[in-house]
């Protein structure tokens, strides 16, 4: 299905999600196991690594990892009852949630530096988990193979001489480009922030919760008058 009008505020959102992500991710890269918490493929090899090797300790660690990030997501499919954008569903629920978890992964850390880290796992499954649809587009802001995926497609669609959608490729190239900020970020501030660096991904995501309500509620206004 072609995306006939795509909102400025969609797009900027999805930028500002990834830019959120690719934090998060680094900020989990630079602590404990170097562990990547926005997205689980890397984590499950890892997994199935800790089963062979029989290394129960990295097994039950990076088993929680996978769990957190399933629960996580589980919180926006009770709160949203459906991945498919809609204005109008509280979307400002789950994004306090992920402020809230990643203020909570900060207060851990210092002293569970392991397991400290399943709140931020769980707050990017919450993320991930949002807003998975709009108009027959896939859209993920935690990680970057499907989205990789569908640039390559629509290169080959060009190549091909078939149609492409534009807009659909540029939200693509936001997602990439926020994810990619998001982690130049991070690595810039880490080394003076150190753990404080995890209170900018959260106050990030309590801004947009607050933006969102924002946008719903002049809308409602709107439609009131």
């Amino acid at each position: 299905m072609p995306i006939q009008y795509l909102p400025l505020w969609i797009q900027l959102g999805a930028f500002l999600l990834a830019m959120n992500a690719g934090m998060i991710n680094v900020l989990g890269l630079f602590t404990v196991l170097h562990q990547a918490v926005s997205h689980m493929t890397g984590n499950v090899s890892l997994l199935a690594e800790a089963i062979v090797q029989g290394h129960s300790e990295n097994f039950i660690y990076l088993f929680l990892i996978i769990c957190s990030y399933v629960l996580g997501s589980s919180y926006s499919g009770f709160i949203l009852g459906n991945s498919h954008f809609k204005l109008g569903r509280s979307y400002g629920t789950p994004l306090c949630l992920v402020a809230a978890f990643i203020v909570l992964c900060w207060a851990f850390l210092p002293y569970y530096p392991r397991y400290g880290l399943l709140w931020a796992t769980a707050a990017m499954g919450v993320q991930n988990a949002m807003i998975s649809h709009y108009k027959g587009m896939i859209i993920r802001t935690t990680h970057l193979s499907g989205v990789l995926t569908d640039l390559g497609l629509a290169l080959g669609y060009k190549l091909r001489g078939l149609a492409v959608e534009p807009r659909r490729v540029a939200l693509h190239l936001l997602i990439i480009l926020g994810f990619l900020m998001g982690g130049a970020i991070a690595s810039v501030t880490y080394p003076y922030l150190q753990l404080q660096a995890f209170l900018i991904p959260a106050a990030l995501s309590l801004s947009l919760c607050v933006v969102y309500w924002g946008i719903y509620l002049k809308k409602v206004s709107h439609q009131v008058k």
